[in-house]
Order: C-alpha cells, then sequence, then structure tokens
C-alpha cells in the first residue's frame, strides 16, 4: 500500500471517528438547529428526579416531542425538581436576528398543556430562562412577573395567569403528519420546531391559541436580555428598572425552576420539564420565496392579503415588491397580515405554495394596487401583485376579456358574476391580481365587481 493511500485511509478513519464520536457520545448530538450539549443538570428533589424516565438530561437534546395541546408527550422530558436547573450548549451562536419571524430567537419546549383544551387555563411549571455567551456570565430573559413575584398554586399548576419569557408556559404539538388525525400535508421537525408561536397577552385570547404555523413552545427574543444581580433578579438602574444587557448573541442557555416550595395535594412539588431549545429559522420576503428552487420550505412573516378565493388568496410584501399565490382554504380577508409556511412549488409559469400553514397576524386595511402598463404586466417582477391596468376592450368570452393598451401586449381579465362587461373598444380599467397562463399570457383576476370601471 502506498505511503498516499496509508494517508488516505488514516484520514477516512478519523473522519470516521469523529462522526462516531459525535454520534454517539452522551451529550453530544450532530450539527442541527437544537442544543447539542449538556453542560450541566442540577436537579432539585421532586417525585421525579430519581425517575430514569424522566431525569436523563440528554432526553433535552435533538428535537422536541409532542402530542396535542392538551396532552403532552413525557417519553423526551428532563425534569428540573424543585428550584433544580438544566444548563444547555449550542454548536453555534445564536444571534439576535431582526429577520426572525417576530423578532424571535429561540424556543423551548416542554410538556406543558392546556387544561381541557382552554388556552386561558393551563398546567405550567414556570422556569426562568437565562443565556451567556461564555457559560459564566448570565443575562435573565425578562419575564412579564418576576419569579420573586410568582404565587404558587395561583401563578404555577393550573393556572390562568398569563406567562411571557418562561418555560412551559406553552404546548408542544405533534408533527402535522403524526397528529390525529393527520393534516394533509408534512412537515419535518426542523421545518415546523423553528418557527416560533407568539407570546400570549392578557385580555387578547387570540394570543393565547398556539399559531397554527408553529408547533408550539415558548419563544424568546435575545433583546429582552437584563443584567442579573443574582440568578433570577434583575439588575436595576437608578431608576429602578431592569438595565438591558445588551448582547446579540449567546451560545449557552439555562432553565431554572421559577418557584421553590410550590405543591399540588396528592401530586407533589410543581417543577418545570425541559423537552428542547431550539434555534429559530428566518423568515424570507415573498421576493426571495419566489425565487427559491421548486420544493424549498419558505417561512414568510407579516405579509398581506391582496385576494380571497374559494381555495386560495394572495399575499404579497408590504412595500408592494413581490407577491404569491398560497393554495389554501383557510378563511382570510383582504387586508389581513398574515404567516404562511411551505414550500415553493411550481405553477404553470408561476409559483405558489402548495401545502402552507397559515396564521393570521393581525388585520389592516387592503393594500393600493400597482398600476401597470400592458407590457410591465407581462414581465417577471410584477407577477403575484395586485395591480391595476387600463385600456380598450378586446376579444371576450364567458367571464373573461382582453385589454389593449397600445403597447403590443394583451392582458386576460378574468370577471366574476356581476361584473360589468365592457363593449368592444370601450375603455376599461380592472383592478385584480396578476398571475400568468402556461402561454405567458398576462392575468388580472379580479376580486369583485367594482374591480371593474368603464
Amino acid at each position: 500500500m502506498s505511503r498516499r493511500q496509508t494517508g488516505s485511509n488514516v484520514l477516512w478513519l478519523l473522519i470516521c471517528g469523529a462522526f462516531l464520536a459525535a454520534v454517539l457520545t452522551p451529550g453530544r448530538l450532530s450539527a442541527s438547529p437544537y442544543a447539542t450539549t449538556v453542560v450541566s443538570y442540577a436537579p432539585g428533589p421532586g417525585q421525579w428526579v430519581t425517575n430514569p424516565l424522566y431525569n436523563q438530561s440528554w432526553r433535552a437534546l435533538g428535537r422536541p416531542y409532542g402530542v396535542t395541546d392538551s396532552v403532552a408527550d413525557n417519553t423526551s422530558v428532563v425534569t428540573l425538581g424543585d428550584g433544580g436547573s438544566l444548563t444547555l450548549e449550542f454548536d453555534h451562536n445564536v444571534t439576535d436576528d431582526p429577520g426572525n419571524p417576530g423578532g424571535y430567537d429561540f424556543i423551548v419546549f416542554s410538556n406543558a398543556i392546556f387544561v381541557g383544551g382552554d388556552p386561558t387555563y393551563r398546567w405550567q411549571e414556570p422556569a426562568f430562562v437565562e443565556i451567556s455567551q461564555d457559560g459564566s456570565t448570565w443575562y435573565l430573559l425578562l419575564p412579564n412577573i418576576l419569579p420573586a413575584a410568582l404565587v404558587g398554586g395561583i401563578d404555577t399548576g393550573q393556572s390562568e395567569t398569563v406567562l411571557r419569557n418562561y418555560a412551559e408556559y406553552t404546548p408542544t404539538l405533534a408533527l402535522p403528519q403524526d397528529r390525529f388525525p393527520p393534516l394533509p400535508l408534512s412537515r419535518t421537525d426542523e421545518e415546523l420546531y423553528t418557527v416560533p408561536d407568539r407570546q400570549s397577552v392578557a385580555g387578547d385570547n387570540a394570543s393565547l391559541a398556539i399559531d397554527p404555523t408553529s408547533g408550539g413552545g415558548d419563544a424568546f427574543d435575545i433583546a429582552s436580555a437584563v443584567l442579573e444581580a443574582s440568578a433570577g433578579v434583575p439588575q436595576l438602574d437608578g431608576q429602578g428598572r431592569p438595565v438591558p444587557a445588551g448582547i446579540s448573541w449567546f451560545r449557552y442557555v439555562r432553565m431554572t425552576d421559577a418557584l421553590i416550595g410550590d405543591t399540588v395535594p396528592g401530586l407533589g412539588e410543581i417543577s418545570a420539564e425541559v423537552d428542547a431549545v431550539a434555534d429559530v429559522a428566518p423568515a424570507v420576503s415573498v421576493g426571495v420565496a419566489r425565487r427559491l428552487p421548486a420544493g424549498t420550505y419558505a417561512v414568510i412573516w407579516g405579509a398581506q392579503v391582496t385576494a380571497a378565493f374559494a381555495g386560495e388568496f394572495w399575499i404579497e410584501q408590504t412595500d408592494r415588491s413581490a407577491g404569491i399565490r398560497i393554495a389554501s382554504q383557510q378563511a382570510v380577508s383582504e387586508g389581513d397580515v398574515v404567516a404562511v409556511t411551505g414550500h415553493v412549488t411550481p405553477s404553470g409559469r408561476d409559483v405558489v405554495i402548495a401545502d402552507p400553514l397559515v396564521s393570521v397576524l393581525g388585520h389592516g386595511s387592503s393594500p393600493a394596487p400597482l398600476g401597470l402598463t400592458n407590457r410591465s404586466a407581462g414581465t417577471d417582477i410584477a407577477q403575484g401583485l395586485l395591480v391595476r391596468v387600463w385600456g380598450k376592450r378586446g376579444a371576450a368570452g364567458e367571464g373573461w376579456f382582453m385589454v389593449e393598451d397600445g403597447s403590443g401586449t394583451q392582458v386576460k381579465v378574468l370577471s366574476v358574476p356581476g361584473a360589468p362587461m365592457p363593449d368592444d373598444g370601450q375603455f376599461v380599467v380592472a383592478t385584480g391580481v396578476l398571475s400568468r397562463d402556461a402561454a405567458g399570457t398576462p392575468i388580472v383576476r379580479i376580486r369583485k365587481p367594482e374591480d371593474i370601471k368603464l
């Protein structure tokens, strides 16, 4: 065997050994969006701490596992015990990315549930969350109620108290294809569990439910981190306000059971369980989504609905830079601000997200259409947008007519029942969403009779 061959074999063995070590060494997984290493596990006392089904710290590594919002999967959680803590490490820096959905940067998953499926009434065992860049200096993700102010049995256990920036407040859901009944679409764990659920706001019942685009869990924004006087206690400035940490990334995350001594008769101590911690995947603009290779998964956050039809609706970036069709039966209205996740799919001369999950984030007025010449309507850049075209009516048929503006390009207008049909040669203005047929002819699909002006 030549020296070169020997060297190649040694290198191959080293690579294989490193791979096996990463996979087989306890507390370590291969690279992923989840926490990969257990740094320390210091459980407090509790009835589950000595149970090997709940005290194996490595169970908090890798992906989470859920069932429904009212049934938890306890096969992959690790208990903290009363006042205990768990410290995990990512194999990369988790950054404060303004491009992340909702501005959230990471998610902590647990076995919280909605009692009886009621999102206003939960079984919650809160743990406060800290982050660190070096594993030594820690910063508190400032919660809406400080740990020292929590009341056992009122804010913990079965509770109606709305919590933010605590772990074990929001349930973890199963993958869509694993639910009962299953949803007619599939997601990988990385596609579902890296999309955050928005934090709950007291008095806003819509915010209490889990966003359909998310797999649940509690989402955190690095920008909410503050300096600590001690673990779970924020450092205050001269006006009694918490001092912002001012950090833009972290690598270590620590979850600590927030309240010592809170119990439930017959059940024992109330203490948090941790399932997983995930780095949030960034969202993309509508324009970027349109240019992604076929089959690529995309997260679009904060786009606006421009048109809604049976079985589909259209969204566009709020700056009117790009639009796209969403194949969905979900009821939305013009002006709704939505989050959409799914795979980009070719559709004739255009693209569509054909397997979407959709969350309505807010409501607004319908955006103004973009005025275009027919020639511009035939270009790639305007596809999917809400547009307005004008010109003389040309050829026509049942439910459609052509518009000519002298530019050499004709636009086909798809009408709706009750809309006026212009006479041949009559000047017309049409507003609708823009696409193309298989031959490349630009199509404007109007939404209502008022979209046709003679």
